[in-house]
């Protein structure tokens, strides 16, 4: 490994004539290792440094580059009030950066809004193909919560994945390491590697696969092909920027990856009216067709979303045959298939919706990713992206023989409400409220679920966290003691999660954390709880130190009267429409989602905080539906009939062409007009038959 030379000699070295003969400046005044491979190759010719590079910043210099580390760099001057999400192409060699954004429940990120719009996807492909490529934050977009609730976030509420811009994981400022890596891999590509890539438009697709290579996550060969490497927001960490510049100093002409460009041959096509149901002019569902990102919303209610992708336009500057790849991103591969022959230049996909996903970082996601890569021998190229958005607010339901059997429009906030992170102190008062035993229905329930060495174990736990939690408390406000306050803050969160981890008990398989949830679960799956202890809970309501305890299990009982999952007696039962034994999958579901409001706010109101209002979902994509469709089969043919339409304690038949029945599934059957009501609900209504024309004569 080369040793940096002393300043002077590398000042020297940046005064030798270049090959051009021209006295040339460093690519970069930076003093680190990477800052000195650069300076070293550009002087001896072998790396093209940034004259043909533009930066460009669109915040106000909110979280500006500094520029003055780049001497070769070119600066774009744009107007003052020039600010946002780019908008216009540059016709040189661009790299930007953005800090700006909304909250997730107004706009959101800048490249949620990019995201939103079919013209938007569309301008990213443009840049994306044009040598442009922006850097901009997430902002409540990716992050651990539901609801803006419990740790502030929203889960993952990107619609698409896209190799057309990289979004930093957090806010202003986390944008500076990408741009800092970018320019300098662009600086380390070989002069006859840059100029070939700026000539055919391919800078930013190679950019971005040395990029995802070199991610610190990326251990193996394999990992490539997988959501380690391309994640729909990246941590700014796991920059490996020195590899990034060696990984582009070795690239010759000969080693540069291809550029997959797909295509959209056939695809499953939905009805408004028929197979989802919205407002006239909704938000459409196709939501990106470009040569390197396609994304659809799965709002349909089709069994399976098929589409016919062909690749045969994927550009390769390297004279050697390709092998083309399919890879799951995220997602469960249950519901995500993909068919190929060998050596064919077409794909087939059939994706069916799929129930939300945990990540690796603990960010819930609605979101199913496919990337085709192509390999040609001697680099792989950065995945073109396949993406399909389950709304957040829906749950799909399927029978066992993969038919649609229901699908609920606005379900519940599935998040129970735990400590968000393993170094939370919250986490020693949920060990505490899980191992008292005292005569109250709490206790009563863990006895029943928990084993005593269970029990007994997560006491133990406690015990030992509470010195230190007391410690931490004690001077956890001391303005004087802030340095103090936070080494016991470390300590304390290293000391729950290292607990977290240990088996409750001699001889468990289970962690502390898994027992906790076990438990959770347990209670949240007992369809009939809240039934057999109406009385205990309402009166546990009331004495709930949540001020609006009773009226959120009541919202929640009155959300399932009008759906036609519960029905209240005369002397105020609640009791279940059905028979217990014959619960649909969807109507248990619906009491799961009664049993964690009443966890968080009943059972566990001390320790666990969650949002009890259905899960959130962006109005701009979906106009809230408080009902449920119940599908219905042949019996004989299997074919479907229709549904039944369970809203405002009412059932209404549609037949299978999405026409109102309303004198039940024999009878004549009516168009329907989907419209707003007075509380911003979608409802419907029969559609007028048009008057007959009728011609007179004198």
């Amino acid at each position: 490994m080369l040793t940096p030379p002393t300043a002077c000699l590398r000042l020297l070295a940046f005064l030798t004539l270049g090959l051009a003969g021209v006295a040339a400046q460093p690519v970069t005044t930076r003093t680190d290792k990477v800052a000195w491979l650069l300076n070293d190759w550009f002087a001896k010719g072998t790396a093209a440094g940034l004259q043909a590079i533009t930066y460009e910043n669109r915040d106000g210099q909110h979280s500006p580059l500094n520029t003055a580390q780049y001497p070769q760099l070119q600066v774009y001057k744009g107007a003052e009030n020039d600010k946002g999400a780019a908008t216009h192409l540059r016709s040189q060699p661009t790299l930007g950066n953005c800090s700006m954004a909304s909250a997730a429940t107004q706009l959101g990120s800048l490249p949620r809004i990019y995201m939103m719009d079919p013209g938007g996807n569309r301008f990213l492909a443009q840049q994306y193909l044009s040598n442009n490529l922006f850097i901009y934050p997430e902002h409540q977009d990716y992050d651990i919560g539901a609801n803006g609730f419990n740790g502030g976030g929203y889960g993952d509420l990107l619609l698409l994945n896209t190799p057309c811009l990289l979004i930093s994981q957090g806010s202003s400022f986390t944008d500076q390491p990408f741009l800092q890596a970018l320019l300098s891999t662009a600086a380390a590509l070989p002069p006859d590697t840059q100029k070939l890539l700026i000539e055919k438009r391919m800078l930013m697709p190679t950019l971005q696969s040395i990029f995802r290579r070199s991610n610190k996550v990326v251990q193996t060969p394999e990992d490539y092909f997988s959501g380690k490497a391309h994640p729909p927001v990246f941590d700014g960490a796991q920059i490996d920027e020195e590899k990034m510049v060696r990984l582009a100093h070795d690239m010759t002409p000969a080693k540069i990856p291809p550029l997959v460009l797909l295509r959209v041959i056939e695809e499953s096509k939905i009805e408004p009216g028929k197979n989802f149901f919205e407002l006239a002019g909704s938000h459409p569902w196709q939501l990106s067709d470009t040569p390197v990102s396609i994304a659809r919303i799965l709002r349909g209610n089709e069994a399976e979303h098929t589409m016919l992708i062909g690749f045969d336009k994927t550009v390769n500057l390297v004279k050697a045959p390709l092998q083309m790849r399919a890879a799951l991103l995220q997602g469960d591969p249950r519901f995500a298939h993909v068919e190929s022959e060998p050596g064919g230049d077409v794909m087939r996909l059939r994706v069916r919706w799929a129930p939300p996903i945990t990540t690796g970082t603990g960010i819930r996601s609605h979101r199913i990713d496919i990337g085709i890569f192509a390999d040609n021998g001697s680099s792989i190229s950065t995945p073109a992206i396949i993406s399909f958005y389950m709304l957040p607010n829906e749950m799909h339901f399927y029978d066992e023989k993969g038919r649609v059997s229901e699908i609920q429009y606005q379900t519940h906030n599935p998040d129970f409400g735990l400590p968000v992170t393993d170094t939370d102190p919250r986490w020693v008062k949920v060990l505490l409220a899980f191992s008292l035993k005292d005569p109250n229905l709490r206790s009563r329930l863990l006895d029943q679920i928990l084993s005593p060495a269970e029990r007994s174990g997560l006491q133990q736990h406690y015990l030992a966290l509470k010195p230190q939690l007391d410690a931490f408390s004690a001077i956890e406000f001391a303005d004087k003691r802030k340095d103090e306050a936070a080494r016991l803050r470390a300590k304390l969160g290293e000391a729950i999660s290292a607990a977290l981890k240990q088996p409750v008990a001699e001889k468990s398989d289970l962690t502390v954390r898994a027992t906790i949830e076990k438990v959770l679960n347990a209670i949240a799956n007992f369809h009939p709880f809240y039934f057999g202890s109406q009385r205990e809970l309402d009166a546990l309501a009331s004495a709930s130190p949540k001020s609006t305890a009773v009226a959120d299990v009541r919202a929640e009982l009155h959300r399932l009267i009008l759906q036609g999952v519960l029905v209240e007696q005369a002397s105020g039962q609640i009791d279940t429409m059905s028979p217990p034994e014959k619960l649909s999958l969807g109507e248990r579901y619906m009491l799961r989602g009664l049993n964690i409001t009443l966890l968080s706010q009943v059972l566990f109101p001390d320790v666990l905080e969650r949002s009890t209002d259905p899960a959130y979902v962006s109005p701009r994509l979906t106009t809230l539906k408080q009902w449920r469709d119940v599908y219905r089969y042949d019996p004989t043919s299997g074919e479907l009939q229709g549904w039944i339409r369970y809203a405002d304690s009412r059932i209404a038949n549609f037949d299978a062409e999405g026409r109102l029945l309303p004198d039940g599934p024999q009878g004549k059957s009516i168009p329907v007009l989907y419209l707003m009501n007075e509380k911003g609900m979608l409802t419907w209504r029969p559609q007028p038959e048009p008057t007959p024309v009728t011609s007179s004569s004198k």
